[in-house]
């Protein structure tokens, strides 16, 4: 049942601005609605006029991927279905990194909107080790979740105790700010 999932994080944006939607996206799913609608007047205010947007989503559903969280993403003008049928989410288990300085990755997702894989400890892991620019390719947010279709890199970050929320397609790049 999706009143059963949990959102973890989500982001709404590009590369040079965009927003939390973590709370927007748990209240659309708590009255039993699996569907987020990934538009400005679903997820708004428009992080970045004119900009395409791109969608990040990590959350927990008991009843698939064994617990485990779930990275999807999405385009603007796409829906994500968090309870596809079939059920084709399988985002593996990643090992935890924590920060070494003054910036903390909260949540990331590179993914398409039938699977995913929670980047959080790699992009945290390459921000310790001094790399600010996080390329969405699968060489470094891999391996591939999903075969053949677009994907789509979203990170909620904290740097000196403020927040960004950013996000790009698949070969952009996303530039942690200092």
């Amino acid at each position: 049942m999706s009143t059963d999932i949990k959102v973890l994080a989500a982001v709404y944006g590009t590369t040079k601005n965009g927003n939390n939607v973590t709370q927007i996206c748990q209240n659309l799913i708590n009255p039993g609605n699996d569907d987020i609608p990934v538009n400005n007047s679903t997820l708004g205010p428009d992080p970045d006029p004119g900009a395409t947007k791109y969608f990040g989503i990590l959350y927990l559903n008991p009843a698939q991927n064994n617990g485990v969280p779930i990275a999807l993403g999405a385009k603007e003008g796409q829906t994500v279905d968090l309870v596809p049928l079939p059920p084709t989410a399988k985002t593996p288990v990643g090992n935890p990194v924590g920060p070494t300085g003054n910036t903390t990755v909260l949540a990331a997702t590179f993914g398409s909107g039938k699977n995913g894989n929670n980047v959080t400890a790699v992009c945290q892991a390459l921000i310790n080790n001094g790399q600010r620019a996080l390329p969405a390719n699968n060489s470094v947010m891999g391996p591939d979740p999903d075969v053949g279709a677009t994907k789509y890199l979203a990170i909620l970050v904290t740097v000196g105790g403020k927040f960004y929320a950013l996000a790009c397609s698949e070969n952009g790049t996303i530039t942690v700010p200092v």
